[in-house]
C-alpha cells in the first residue's frame, strides 16, 4: 500500500497526465504541418504611402514549417522568426511580430500576417511593402 506521499505524487502525475491529453485534445494539429505559399500564378501588389501598384516582378514566398519558423521573402528581401499559428473558424492564421532581416546587413525587423482557408490554400499575406493574395500548399506531418 502507497504511503499517503506517495499516493499523492501518483494522483498529481495521472492529474498532469489528463490534463495534458485534454490540452493536446483540444488544440488543433497545426505543430506538425507545415506550409509553402506563393503569389507566382496571382497578382502582385507593392504599397506604400497608401497607394499600390500591381507589379510583375513581386513575387512573394512564404514557408512555415512544423516548428512554426515563419519565413517571408520577396525580391531582394526576406525576414524570418517565430510564427504565432491560430486557427479561427474555417481559417489559419499565422502572425510573425519583429521578423529578422535575413538579407546583407540584417535591415529592419518587420511585421507579418498570413491568413488562409487551409482547404483551398488561398489567402493574403501583408508583408509591408507587400500586400498580395497568396495560395499555399499544405505538407501534413512535416
Amino acid at each position: 500500500m502507497p504511503t499517503h506521499a506517495a499516493g499523492h505524487r501518483q494522483l498529481w502525475r495521472m492529474m498532469v497526465a489528463v490534463v495534458g491529453a485534454l490540452v493536446l485534445a483540444g488544440t488543433p494539429a497545426l505543430a506538425a504541418t507545415s506550409y509553402t505559399c506563393s503569389n507566382a500564378e496571382l497578382v502582385r501588389v507593392a504599397c506604400a504611402d497608401a497607394a499600390c501598384e500591381v507589379l510583375d516582378e513581386a513575387i512573394l514566398t512564404v514557408a512555415i514549417d512544423g516548428y512554426d519558423r515563419f519565413t517571408v521573402c520577396g525580391e531582394a528581401l526576406c525576414w524570418s522568426g517565430t510564427g504565432t499559428r491560430q486557427v479561427s473558424g474555417a481559417y489559419e492564421i499565422v502572425t510573425g511580430v519583429g521578423l529578422k532581416s535575413e538579407i546583407g546587413d540584417g535591415g529592419a525587423p518587420n511585421d507579418a500576417v498570413l491568413a488562409f482557408d487551409p482547404k483551398t490554400g488561398m489567402g493574403t499575406i501583408l508583408a509591408p511593402p507587400f500586400y498580395s493574395p497568396i495560395h499555399c500548399q499544405v505538407h501534413p506531418g512535416e
